[in-house]
């Protein structure tokens, strides 16, 4: 470790305290100076990591790499022996890493620079680091041409839908058996300088989320998708553009003018749900071409793998009329519809079953509830994570580890007291079984 990555930590860690709380949710008008009052550092909950970082990127990129050192390299022998260890060299031969180095956003940059000063001697660089964080990029233009048949399902309920009229956020990551992501569940808790503090749910070493919520009351999560025609190589992203949501949009409004200045590249599929306003909107992006598909009069949006919107669905690419997207939203404009039982109805423990599903619509047929991939249902494509956000209250239940993680038990999780706030309230239900 370099002597600045060692004053880093020293000086981040003295420096821990904060006290105050987080500003009422119930103005937003009030100024906001985001607190927090915890110690940076590592913890062991059940099977989740729990990691605390705190300052400026540089200084949370010194401190990830030091409080999950043994993690990180086996995270480096495990991409060095897999498929991803071809990343690097893609990247190299189809000029990725230069752009990646130039287009990644600077916090993002940051950390894995401060990351890089820790283990870069034991094979953690700066360039592995930048190149995962830049990974959907790299990877969409490989598979150009080629459908990936995508997956991931979320939704957002609300007002009528829910049995409290309050907001719930749903979300299944469905993606590859990645052992190293199933091994090792990780809770990224950052308050960046400046900025609002987030969790996310990610793995030892992920600088560009996929799933996380902030302490104003925004949770996100993205959805890959495919573009027959619209992507380009200038601009930045989406898994990164997500961290700098969660990290600085106070408000749907705010994190919608962010999306709407940004310039895009790939296709992807975002999700966004205001506990403050109770708003959400479902984000369609192609390099050129954007729709926002908000909340219905039912209170309700969802969204899979593909586009729906004006803008965007004359530039998606799936691949049959039975893709696996198709059957996941069709089950779920049954199982959210005002005329399902569930509505109305809807709190965490139903939303969970609704993870669980395992219903194909198209075909009729029940996937095994124990199956994993392929199945064209919401509980068993792939998925790898599992969360139910309520960002109103900043709590969050998350089901992960060995598949299939659906049939896991939910473990609740404040976000108020993971940022050691006085007076967090822990998440009722602590579980859902």
């Amino acid at each position: 470790m370099s002597g600045r990555a060692i004053w880093c930590v020293m000086c981040v860690m003295a420096c821990a305290g904060g006290g105050g709380g987080q500003p009422d949710v119930g103005q937003p008008d009030a100024v906001e100076a985001w607190t927090s009052s915890f110690t940076p550092g590592v913890e062991k909950r059940g099977q989740f990591l729990v990691v605390r970082l705190k300052g400026t990127p540089y200084e949370m990129g010194v401190q990830h790499a030091t409080f999950l050192r043994e993690q990180l390299l086996e995270g480096v022998q495990y991409i060095e022996g897999s498929e991803l260890g071809l990343l690097e060299q893609v990247a190299d031969q189809w000029g990725f890493t230069e752009e990646a180095m130039a287009q990644s956003y600077p916090a993002v940059a940051d950390e894995c620079r401060g990351m890089a000063d820790v283990l870069a001697d034991k094979g953690w660089t700066f360039k592995r680091c930048i190149l995962l964080a830049y990974g959907d990029v790299i990877l969409e233009w490989v598979k150009s041409g080629k459908l990936s048949e995508s997956a991931c399902s979320q939704f957002v309920v609300t007002r009528g839908a829910t049995a409290d009229r309050g907001m719930l956020h749903g979300r299944n990551l469905d993606w590859d058996r990645i052992e190293f992501m199933v091994k090792y569940p990780t809770l990224l808790v950052r308050h960046p300088a400046d900025r609002i503090p987030y969790v996310v749910v990610g793995f030892p070493g992920c600088v560009a989320p996929y799933s996380g919520m902030n302490a104003a009351g925004l949770s996100g999560a993205t959805n890959e998708a495919d573009s027959r025609d619209d992507i380009d190589r200038v601009g930045r992203s989406h898994p990164q553009m997500l961290s700098e949501v969660l990290s600085t949009a106070r408000s749907l409004a705010e994190a919608k003018a962010l999306i709407a200045a940004a310039d895009h590249m790939t296709a992807t599929i975002m999700v966004l749900a205001d506990g403050r306003s109770d708003e959400a909107a479902v984000f369609e992006m192609t390099a050129n071409h954007r729709s926002v598909r908000e909340l219905s009069k039912d209170g309700v949006v969802f969204a899979t793998n593909h586009f729906i919107g004006e803008e965007t669905a004359p530039h998606g690419y799936v691949s049959s009329p039975t893709a696996s997207t198709y059957s996941r939203f069709e089950r779920l404009s049954e199982l959210l519809s005002p005329a399902s039982p569930l509505y109305g109805t809807l709190d965490p423990a139903s939303a969970v079953g609704i993870l669980r599903d395992h219903h194909n619509p198209l075909t009729g047929e029940d996937a095994p509830p124990d199956a994993f991939d392929n199945y064209g249902t919401i509980a068993n494509n792939g998925c790898i994570y599992s969360i139910v956000f309520a960002p109103k209250q900043r709590v969050m239940w998350v089901a992960a580890g060995e598949p299939p993680v659906p049939l896991h038990k939910y473990v609740g999780f404040s976000l108020d007291e993971l940022l050691g706030l006085p007076g967090a309230k822990a998440p009722e239900p602590a579980e859902l079984p």
